[in-house]
């Protein structure tokens, strides 16, 4: 019973840890790029960049010209159509 509750209490540590990790709204939303070449993420920061990871697993910092970055889209788009999402849903 013992080793059940301790199982138990260690999983809740780890699942809560790793969810916690996954999206820092405080952050700039820089992506860990690791066997992920090609992920394009919004910047926290500033709604005209994005990073992409490239090839060699960094993420690169790229910027929309005149334009708003739209992280359902993945792309660049008009302000008139822009509009601003919670950084971690």
């Amino acid at each position: 019973m013992k080793s059940a509750l301790v199982f138990l209490c260690l999983a809740l540590f780890v699942g809560v840890s790793y969810g916690a990790s996954i999206c820092n709204p405080d952050g700039d939303g820089k992506p860990d790029c690791a066997g992920r070449a090609g992920l394009v993420t919004r910047d926290f920061w500033d709604p005209t960049h994005y990073w992409v990871c490239d090839s060699s697993g960094n993420a690169v910092l790229e910027q929309c010209q005149l334009q708003g970055f739209d992280p359902k889209t993945g792309g660049c788009v008009d302000w008139s159509v822009w509009q601003w999402y919670a950084p971690c849903p």
